[in-house]
């Protein structure tokens, strides 16, 4: 079938229901007899359904007004000023509706976070991922994908990147029902990728491959940048391990190679990009 201009970022919209009629009841239809097109967006709906239930949209949406509002009320801060400053957030608002607060740009400290779907046109579940040739579901492990021209590519521990490459964080979790991802740059740095907040819920996705909402944009930060996914059978001490992370990060030698020191029951992966020319 002629699927004509058809892509994933079509079929985004019109799951968020956000396309002319005339192409909404065209989509509609092709799901109806293409199975291809059926499959792409119950896979959307499905990553939808299961970012919100990580993310409900009212307590998400009212922490971050509520951090706005607060940022407004200090002397001197401008419209620029709101834009920099690194643990603001920018909240613009969805074509879709407000209460669909994922369509955001998060700023945190030495990472710029991005959109889900930065990576939808290159299509992360299909063979146009270079480097891997199928996610084994049955293993827990930490993906980085990286945005490379029309294609999307994952890392592999020790390869290079550099400053402005995106890159999109994904986990596996195949028994541990608890985890959370943090990351340590060069400079010493500790960044909280999931959850996005300390109070937030440390549940995982079992068995799939789940890719965080937000892609990430490297900053200039040298060396390196590591990512770790922390896994557990009982409800994570966020707080607790970000201040092991630290004490990690306040020796970038070893930060860069040795593990995190973490209590009994936690379990840690990583993934080690360096960070230069080359990449």
């Amino acid at each position: 079938m002629d699927k004509g201009n058809i892509g994933d970022y079509h079929l985004e919209r019109f799951v968020l229901g956000e396309l002319p009629l005339d192409l909404d009841k065209k989509i509609r239809w092709m799901a109806s007899v293409d199975p291809d097109i059926r499959a792409a967006v119950k896979a959307i709906e499905s990553s939808t359904r299961e970012i919100l239930s990580l993310y409900p949209p009212p307590v998400f949406k009212s922490e971050l007004m509520a951090r706005l509002k607060k940022a407004r009320r200090r002397p001197g801060a401008t419209r620029s000023a709101l834009r920099t400053q690194r643990r603001g957030w920018l909240v613009p608002v969805s074509t879709a509706a407000a209460a669909f607060v994922l369509l955001l740009v998060v700023f945190v400290p030495g990472l710029k976070e991005k959109v889900l779907g930065v990576f939808g046109s290159a299509g992360l579940g299909t063979s146009r991922v270079k480097g891997i040739e199928a996610v084994d579901t049955a293993r827990t492990q930490l993906l980085v994908f990286r945005q490379k021209r029309e294609h999307v590519e994952v890392l592999a521990d020790e390869n290079r990147a550099r400053a402005g490459d995106l890159l999109q964080l994904a986990y596996v979790a195949a028994g541990d029902p608890f985890g959370m991802i943090l990351s340590i740059d060069g400079r010493g740095r500790v960044t909280l990728h999931l959850p996005t907040e300390r109070e937030g819920t440390t549940a995982l996705v079992q068995n799939r491959k789940f890719l965080l909402p937000n892609a990430i944009e490297l900053d200039d930060a040298p060396s390196f940048e590591r990512f770790f996914l922390i896994t557990s059978k009982a409800p994570i001490d966020v707080a607790s391990v970000l201040e092991r992370a630290e004490d990690l990060a306040a020796d970038l030698g070893r930060a860069e190679r040795s593990e995190l020191a973490l209590p009994e029951g936690l379990d840690q992966f990583s993934v080690l990009i360096l960070k230069g020319e080359g990449s």
